[in-house]
């Protein structure tokens, strides 16, 4: 079946080029995208929160996070989707869970129905199948990150500091509002090493740096940098 006969245009498709939906039986993918409702988010919007009932989300352009919340409030980010990666699929396959799931950057996705993935689940074995690999594709990464944060840098756990803390501020950009002992704090180093980290970041285009806060400049190469270890040495399952 030719894919552009659904009812997504042109740039929806080639957002979604190789990703999730390609994986899929052609025809359970047309009938998914065919029902499917594009939605632009601006930075900082949540598409998912954690008291919901589930969605099934996949990148057409952007970044988006996937996060966990504690009773107190605190976050932790276990996973970024990027165009063509599909978030909220363990919601489908095995009900709510505490996470959330927040735009980055502006973005473009599509929500796809869940009742009408679970029905493919439970009749077409092409579906059912590409789901399970999917999911074990995120449960290695997860574990990945897990055993790699031992051996991470400096700049590196900095890196996945700031991107956990950011928020949308006034404008476009994403924020960090925590002191430069705070970051220290928390990613187990000290404030001067943490302070010379910064300003490299922010003479590589990355963060501004200003007394009360720390604009996230480029989230994307940022997210990039906190995932290049693990993407050195990470294998596909398959």
């Amino acid at each position: 079946m030719d894919r552009t006969t659904t009812a997504l245009d042109d740039l929806a498709l080639a957002g979604l080029a190789d990703g999730f939906l390609f994986a899929l039986p052609d025809e359970a993918a047309a009938g998914l995208l065919a029902e499917a409702i594009k939605i632009n988010l601006p930075a900082g919007a949540l598409v998912y929160r954690d008291d919901e009932s589930p969605r099934l989300i996949v990148v057409v352009s952007g970044l988006l996070r996937v996060f966990l919340t504690s009773v107190d409030g605190r976050q932790v980010t276990v996973r970024y989707a990027r165009s063509g990666d599909v978030a909220g699929l363990a919601l489908v396959v095995g009900g709510p869970a505490p996470m959330s799931i927040q735009a980055m950057t502006s973005s473009l996705v599509v929500a796809l129905r869940v009742d009408t993935l679970r029905a493919l689940l439970a009749t077409d074995p092409g579906v059912a199948r590409a789901c399970a690999e999917e999911l074990t594709r995120q449960l290695y990464r997860a574990l990945d990150d897990i055993s790699e944060q031992a051996f991470l840098t400096v700049r590196q756990r900095l890196v996945h500091q700031l991107l956990l803390l950011a928020t949308a501020g006034d404008g476009s950009h994403l924020v960090v509002r925590a002191s430069q002992q705070e970051l220290a704090d928390a990613i187990g180093s000290v404030r001067e090493v943490v302070t010379r980290n910064l300003r490299h970041l922010h003479q590589e285009g990355l963060v501004d740096i200003s007394r009360d806060e720390i604009t996230i400049v480029d989230p994307v190469r940022l997210a990039e940098e906190a995932g290049a270890h693990a993407s050195h040495t990470r294998a596909d399952p398959h």
